[in-house]
């Protein structure tokens, strides 16, 4: 197969894949809250929000795998020697979650927490063994595996939570454990499609932990940047689940999911563009940097019109959740940021070989994050502030990361960066301040403007050659 009808494949999957998650995403959103109490689905989110961070326990080693292969093909392998490693990273991820299920017995108290504990425990073994293989899929450009196992993990999850509906199940329990077993159903499937690997003989134990060695080295700053990136967000949650309590949490939970359908998509075809960048040289990387760039800066932002028909949709269906609703005004915003540093930045760091950097400017919006949101929740009190300070932080990242990666192409983004940021600033404004129908067709004028002073960015040939990596 060449190397057009590949990526387009992959891409096609991705898409797919990521069809289904949107489904998913949209279910657990709208549905899962209309059947439990704020509650019960407050404690669904918590155990979403844990399970989150299972990745940390990989301890880098799927990241640096990613890293080491990306660019080769499954033949290439060395079947005996990866399968030795994935068979002692499987030990170490049981022993890490029998750990964390004896320590919850003893310390967490809580009957609730205790649950979400112990199947985050379970979640933790199942996850990062899927991850692994799935990694190795995807650094060797199989991504459609790797999107099969996604589709078969999200259509469980559906299948489950649809049946547990059936039966008006309204404890967030059974919730949570049927999430666990979708993510079985995926890992079975990501040993199948690796039996080469998995069912690999034995290979020498010492240059076994040699080359290991070298994965958690390369490994450990990516995952490191990764969780520090996903903790910018969640020290944020972490301080309202400690000052405003488990109900404030689920609301916030919900606007941050909200936000979570505009970003899926985007998180879908950056995995497929790092195995295809690291193909093509470095004219080519810079053209598809500064002309999928522009098409983000310029589309990114439609999200702020549809706003409003979102809030009035949620507001009729899920009343108890009004709150929620004038949080999503304030996190809107972290699609145009958010969106930009997966697809672009975090892929084109990588391909760089720029993981330190990246753990840099991660690193340092954590901790811009953590001043802000402790100060905020613990000094001012102020919930609203804790949300605009997360905003706050995503945005600095990108600004930093974009600004980094623009010097290094020799590309000038800064008309283009003001423009957005404005943008933000006047959507942020008018959801906040302004009446919504006003506020509605205000932003669709200001976002016709938007586009029109940018028209001339806009060339379609150029962009579907990129696609077709011609």
């Amino acid at each position: 197969m060449n190397k057009k009808s590949q990526f387009l494949k992959n891409l096609f999957t991705a898409f797919l894949a990521q069809g289904i998650s949107l489904l998913l995403s949209a279910f657990m959103s709208f549905v899962i809250p209309k059947f439990l109490g704020v509650k019960e689905y407050s404690y669904w989110q918590l155990f979403i929000f844990y399970s989150g961070y299972v990745g940390f326990f990989h301890f880098g080693f799927n990241d640096g795998v990613y890293l080491r292969l990306g660019g080769k093909k499954y033949e290439e392998l060395d079947f005996k020697g990866l399968g030795t490693q994935v068979k002692i990273i499987s030990v170490v991820e049981v022993l890490i979650s029998l750990l964390i299920i004896v320590l919850t017995n003893f310390l967490v108290l809580n009957p609730e927490r205790r649950i979400i504990w112990i199947t985050t425990g379970i979640y933790l073994f199942l996850s990062n063994m899927t991850s692994c293989l799935g990694y190795i899929f995807q650094a060797v450009n199989l991504t459609k595996t790797f999107s099969v196992s996604v589709i078969l993990d999200r259509i469980s999850v559906l299948a489950f939570i649809l049946l547990l509906l059936l039966r008006k199940q309204d404890s967030f329990e059974p919730f949570i454990i049927t999430y666990a077993m979708s993510k079985a159903v995926a890992l079975a499937y990501c040993i199948w499609k690796a039996k080469k690997i998995v069912f690999s003989k034995l290979a020498n134990i010492h240059n076994t932990l040699a080359d290991m060695w070298i994965s958690f080295s390369v490994g450990i700053k990516l995952t490191i940047a990764n969780i520090m990136s996903m903790l910018i967000l969640g020290i944020g949650r972490w301080v309202i689940d400690n000052v405003w309590g488990i109900e404030s949490f689920g609301k916030i939970s919900l606007s941050l999911s909200l936000t979570n359908f505009f970003l899926v998509f985007i998180q879908q075809i950056s995995m497929v563009l790092f195995p295809a960048l690291r193909r093509v040289g470095d004219d080519k990387q810079k053209k598809i940097y500064n002309m999928v760039r522009i098409y983000l800066g310029l589309f990114l932002p439609i999200v702020f019109v549809s706003y409003f028909p979102l809030k009035f949709i949620v507001g009729w269906w899920l009343p108890q959740y009004s709150e929620s609703l004038k949080y999503l005004g304030l996190l809107l915003p972290l699609c145009t940021f958010d969106g930009k540093m997966q697809m672009l930045c975090n892929t084109y760091l990588k391909v760089l070989r720029q993981e330190k950097r990246l753990l840099q400017i991660n690193v340092c919006a954590f901790f811009i994050s953590l001043c802000l949101c402790v100060f905020c929740g613990y000094g001012l009190n102020n919930i609203n502030c804790v949300v605009a300070s997360m905003v706050f932080s995503i945005a600095f990242r990108s600004i930093i990361a974009e600004r980094f990666l623009a010097k290094e192409m020799g590309i000038n983004i800064f008309r283009f960066m003001v423009q957005e940021i404005i943008l933000v600033i006047i959507f942020v404004l008018n959801a906040w301040f302004v009446d919504e129908l006003i506020a509605f067709g205000f932003t669709i004028i200001i976002y016709g403007i938007y586009l029109y002073i940018n028209r001339k960015s806009i060339d379609l040939k150029q962009l579907m050659s990129i696609v077709k990596l011609k």
